[in-house]
């Protein structure tokens, strides 16, 4: 329970403010007076403070979803909402994301790893509040693009990657891994699900900075492969990889050349063949392989696919050494050596043996050495001694002896074989007499040793081509050495070599001198020299050769012709001898440069000004001249009007509005509509050169020089306006507007292309400030000056309708204002009256016949009161108003003037025939109201009530009689004179009636017509008849009385009528009849009497008819219980009882009591319940 708060005031203050409440929240207040005595209470009232802006708004409660793509935000209610929330709104960056009354929110769309600023607005009815920032941070997700990584340095062995983070991080990277594979190892092997997965990490940046770039060289790769790389970035939530990038490591010299395979061929002993394979690492494209012999390289190679050589002319048990140069573009390989000794062959030459005769049984038999023995030299000797006789001869054994050595004599000189112009090959024999094993040779040449050794042969190539040169074999022997004689040998020539850099002099733009000279080692004669010239950038060469019958040949320079201005040429010289050429390096020079040619015209586009937002503004666009012919010191552009549009003088002259170096301009500021022409001139250091002239028309632009407008015809409602062509149009004038100012508001009057519009829809007689625009293209429009338009006068309209402003019973206070359009000055008015169909209400339709049109007033009043009209009338009026021209009438304004008490007229018609008498009071009456009732009476007793103005009365007799009709509304009532009236004779004299029954009649009823009277002489009519029948009926039964022969009676369903309600009875079968009634129903009738047939019985129940049927039901008025009291008033008065219902009823009333009761059952309003069950 909430604890009670105290606030005293003192003395006589009976209103107070209350402090320190809480918004929105109940509270209860009660007063409590004080005084000495005591103290009292009120009573508690409840009361609610107003709403106000929430308080209390805590942060989001932020929950992580998507991988970093959402975030479910929750939130609690204000801790003090102040009122009822009516809407969270929810911000981010100052973007509305949400707005609901839900307290949850997946905000998605969002990038991971992102922060995020959100706020949080809580609203109620008073206003709103807004929570802190708040910042979130989205979770982290794997990253995304990551950009491959790009060779900066590529070798045979290592290549040199950078990479850069991925453009998505979605998180902070936690390493970089750099991944490689070799496609010869995987390229044939990988499928799409191993192709990721593949590869070797070859390098991890752990903990990377915020860096641009990262970069790594990988080493220990092989020449000449393709290898691909790729970076997988690491994050918290996961990785991703970059595409693979394909690198080719660069060619290098071959490696795991494997030494060649050197076998005999039988029977050839000069014969091998020399076998090899490639390397096992060509890194490269193999260029040629070369063969090594004895460390020296045979002057001719070999194609990549040939692998093996037979080579020829070799020493018959020799040793020689082989080996395989093998070479790529970056470099060449020498395999180890392989070493053959040739097959063995028979000595070459042996010659004959020397015999003496020493004795008669002895001889000396001396030989010497094969000169090529082609196997293994012996110094030993086999000795067999022979005995013969006549007889024959006898050999003894063989005995072998070796002599002893001695310093070898009789060598010979080498032989010597050119093998090229920098190579001989040397070979010499055995001395004549080696005396002995020969320990080794020397060989020198010109008198240097070149050689030691045990071979007989050499081969020198460290030579130079035509030069002879002397070689000396030295063969030594355990005692001493013997030389051989010198033999001499020159060199063949060979293509020169050290041929030196021409030396280049350009002449012009399209020459150039060439000076060479001769090469440092000729190598022979010169035949020739050949100066090749070739183009780097086009490709394309061409060479001139001179010959010593040419002049230039001896000066060693010639001039070239026919070259490129400001081109670069590269130039080198070929001299050549007998055995082959040598050429210089490239040397190369640009030619001196030349005025341009082939610059092109600019190109032109129009583009708006800056300022003005007008196509005056040229952005132009060119390119270099085809032939620059040197280097484009700077552009120059010149513009000129063109011829045809040259209307300044001061623009006539050319005018240079551009000087720089880049090819692109802007000439801003210039003329609208106008043909301009512009020339681009390209300047170099040796000229300038212009390009053909590129014309282009600017923009359009507002006109100038509008004029104002000259109206030719002027009517009320148009004009034609001549409009002249603006002085500078300043483009072609697609559209005139002619428009109207009124208080700074312009209105559009016609617009076109022609010079002549015609104005519609003008106000007549009003003034118009007309102008004219002119436009060239959308938003380029210019107004002129304004001419006054006065219209013409024309009739009057929109006539606003009268207004009422008094309305009695028989005038009208109208006034009116004028017409909306006056359209001149109006200089009178009228007011007309009708009287329209149909009139006010009654409760039957009356005959209405239009009115004609009456002028109630003329003059230049605008109110007028209206007089001598009826009351409880419709009319209309309306106003027009004349100027010279004519008149305007507003609408009709339909008044109906208030009700007063009606009037008496004229006497009412009566009539008779044979059957009825009838009655007519349709003028003797005016209404001046609403219409409550007719009612007649005849001898002061009311026959007839209702809204009808006639009444058919049977008749029943020739008695004379006294009718009265007064008419009742709801002002009052009037009556007319009583009329006496004979069937026999006709009209009577009328009764003279006092003054004040005339016209309007408030006089009192008589006392038997009051309701009171009439029930109670019912009343005692019905206890006396009563009391009489029950009498007669126990005098003529005479007997007991018998139990109920029928079931009592069942309500079936109440029905609702017009005018009460009707509660229906029946009964079941088996009536009993009693006197030719018969029970068949009974109804209950509640709030008024209708006139109502009882069921099974020809006879009628009054009854009360409802407004609709007074107002359009005939046939029931002329059932009504008015007419029944006529007829029953007039059988009675003749003496005779004739029912018109054709039954008796069995029920006789005296004649005044059966009216009475009537009119008193008709005028009640209480719940009466008719039976017609029992004997009446």
């Amino acid at each position: 329970m909430t604890p009670l708060s105290l606030f005293p005031f003192q003395g006589a203050v009976l209103e107070a403010t209350v402090y320190g409440l809480e918004p929105h929240t109940q509270y209860s207040l009660r007063v409590e007076a004080v005084n000495e005595a005591g103290s009292v209470s009120s009573p508690w009232v409840s009361i609610r403070t107003l709403e106000a802006s929430p308080a209390g708004l805590a942060n989001f409660t932020v929950e992580q979803r998507e991988q970093g793509r959402a975030l479910l935000l929750s939130w609690d209610q204000p801790r003090a909402p102040n009122g009822i929330i009516t809407m969270y709104n929810l911000y981010s960056e100052g973007n509305l994301e949400f707005s609901g009354l839900s307290r949850n929110f997946l905000f998605r769309r969002l990038e991971p790893w992102t922060m995020y600023t959100l706020t949080l607005e809580a609203c109620t009815l008073a206003g709103c509040t807004h929570s802190p920032p708040q910042h979130v941070t989205t979770a982290a997700s794997p990253p995304a693009s990551q950009p491959p990584p790009r060779p900066l340095l590529v070798g045979p062995d290592r290549v040199s990657l950078t990479w850069g983070p991925p453009s998505q991080t979605n998180g902070p990277i936690g390493e970089y891994s750099l991944i490689g594979r070799s496609l010869e190892e995987f390229g044939r092997e990988r499928s799409n699900e191993d192709d990721v997965d593949r590869g070797k990490v070859l390098f991890r940046e752990s903990s990377p900075q915020h860096a641009d770039s990262f970069s790594y060289t990988v080493t220990g790769l092989r020449p000449w492969t393709r290898y691909e790389f790729s970076v997988q970035t690491h994050n918290p939530a996961g990785h991703t990889r970059s595409p693979w990038v394909t690198v080719t490591t660069k060619q290098a010299s071959p490696r795991g050349l494997a030494p060649p395979t050197v076998s005999h061929l039988q029977g050839q002993p000069s014969k091998v063949l020399v076998a090899w394979s490639p390397p096992l690492e060509p890194n490269g494209i193999l260029q040629s392989y070369r063969i090594q012999r004895n460390n020296v390289s045979f002057s001719f190679s070999f194609d990549p696919t040939v692998l093996s050589y037979t080579d020829e002319d070799l020493l018959p048990f020799s040793t020689y050494s082989y080996s395989i140069i093998a070479c790529t573009s970056e470099g060449c390989i020498n395999s180890p050596h392989t070493n053959i000794t040739t097959l063995q062959a028979p000595p070459a030459t042996v010659e004959a043996p020397a015999v003496d005769s020493i004795t008669s049984n002895s001889l000396n038999i001396s030989w010497s050495k094969p000169l090529t023995q082609n196997g293994e030299p012996h110094t030993s000797y086999h000795l067999v001694l022979s005995a013969c006789t006549s007889g024959g001869c006898t050999s003894s054994d063989r005995k072998s002896v070796v002599t002893g050595e001695a310093p070898p004599i009789g060598l010979i000189p080498p032989t010597l074989k050119v093998t090229g112009p920098e190579s001989v090959e040397v070979s010499w024999r055995q001395p004549e007499h080696p005396n002995g094993i020969i320990t080794g040779y020397e060989l020198r040449r010109d008198g240097e040793v070149i050689y030691v050794g045990t071979e007989t042969h050499y081969h020198d190539f460290t030579l130079l081509p035509s030069v002879e040169y002397s070689y000396v074999v030295r063969a030594n022997n355990s005692k001493g050495a013997a030389s051989s004689a010198a033999a001499s040998a020159k060199t063949p020539p060979s293509a020169p070599s050290g041929v030196g850099l021409p030396t280049l002099t350009p002449l012009g733009p399209s020459q150039l001198r060439v000076e060479w000279s001769t090469p440092a080692r000729p190598n022979g004669d010169i035949l020739n020299y050949t100066v090749h010239q070739r183009d780097p950038v086009h490709l394309s060469s061409s060479s001139t050769v001179f010959t010593p019958e040419d002049g230039d040949f001896s000066a060693r320079h010639t001039t070239l012709h026919g070259l490129v201005p400001y081109h670069r040429y590269e130039v080198r010289v070929e001299a050549c001898t007998a055995l082959g050429c040598s050429a210089s390096d490239w040397s190369s020079v640009l030619t001196l440069e030349a005025p341009p040619a082939g610059q092109t015209a600019p190109l032109l586009d129009l583009q708006p000004d800056a300022h003005t937002g007008l196509q005056t503004t040229f952005l132009l666009t060119w390119s270099p001249p085809a032939q620059p012919n040197g280097r484009v010191l700077h552009y120059e552009v010149y513009r000129k009007l063109d011829h045809t549009t040259d209307t300044l003088g001061s623009e006539a002259a050319t005018l240079l509005v551009y000087w720089n170096a880049s090819t692109t301009c802007r000439d801003e500021a210039l003329q609208p509509y106008t043909v301009y022409q512009y020339q681009v001139w390209a300047v170099n250091s040796a000229g300038r050169s212009a390009s053909p002239w590129a014309n282009e028309r600017t923009g359009p632009a507002p006109p100038e020089g509008v004029g104002p407008p000259i109206f030719l015809r002027v009517s009320a409602t148009s004009a034609v306006v001549n409009i002249r062509p603006p002085a500078r149009p300043n483009g072609i004038v697609s559209l005139y507007r002619v428009f109207s100012v009124n208080h700074n508001n312009h209105t559009l009057l016609s617009e076109g292309t022609s010079h002549q519009q015609t104005l519609h829809g003008l106000r007549p007689y009003t003034q118009y400030w007309v102008g004219v625009e002119a436009c060239t293209c959308y938003q380029c429009c210019s107004q002129g000056p304004l001419s006054e338009l006065q219209t013409l006068a024309a009739p009057p309209a929109h006539q606003p309708p009268p207004r009422p402003v008094t309305l009695t019973t028989r005038s009208v206070q109208l006034e009116w204002d004028e017409p909306l359009a006056p359209n001149g000055v109006i200089e009178s008015c009228e007011l007309h009256l009708r009287s329209p169909c149909p009139q006010p209400l009654q409760p039957v339709p009356l005959p209405c016949a239009e009115g004609p049109i009456e002028i109630s007033f003329f003059g230049k009043r605008r109110s007028y009161n209206v007089t001598g009209l009826q009351p409880y009338s419709t009319y209309q009026l309306r106003a027009a108003c004349f100027n010279k021209m004519g008149s305007t009438a507003s609408n009709w304004t339909t008044v109906t003037t208030l009700s007063e008490a009606p009037q008496y007229v004229s006497p009412f018609s009566v009539g008779s025939n044979l059957t009825v008498i009838c009655l007519d009071w349709t003028e003797s009456f005016s209404l001046n109201g609403y219409l409550k009732e007719f009612s007649v009476t005849e001898s002061q007793l009311r026959v007839y009530t209702g809204f009808y103005s006639y009444l058919h009365v049977p008749r029943f007799s020739q008695k004379t009689l006294s009718f009265q009709v007064t008419c009742t509304t709801d002002s009052g009532s009037a009556s007319t004179p009583t009329i006496r009236y004979s069937p026999a004779t006709g009209l009577g004299p009328v009764v003279p009636e006092d003054s004040g029954k005339e016209g309007i009649s408030m006089s009192a009823a008589p006392v038997y017509s009051e309701l009171w009277f009439i029930l109670l002489l019912s009343l005692l009519g019905l206890f006396l008849l009563a009391l009489l029948l029950g009498l007669l009926l126990q005098r003529a039964l005479r007997k007991n009385p018998s139990a109920r022969e029928r079931p009592p009676l069942v309500m079936l369903q109440k029905n609702r009528k017009a005018g009460g309600e009707m509660y229906t009875f029946d009964t079941v079968a088996g009536c009993v009849e009693i006197s030719n009634v018969v029970l068949k129903s009974f109804t209950v009738y509640t709030e008024g009497l209708t006139d109502t047939k009882i069921v099974g019985s020809p006879m009628s129940v009054l009854r009360v008819p409802s407004q609709t049927d007074l107002a359009y039901s005939q046939h029931s008025l002329h059932r009504s219980v008015s007419q029944l009291i006529d007829r029953k008033s007039l059988m009675m008065e003749e003496g005779s009882w004739d029912n018109p219902l054709g039954h008796d009823s069995g029920l006789y009333v005296e004649e005044d009591e059966f009216v009475d009761a009537i009119k008193a059952l008709r005028s009640g309003k209480k719940e009466h319940t008719m039976f017609t069950d029992t004997h009446l």
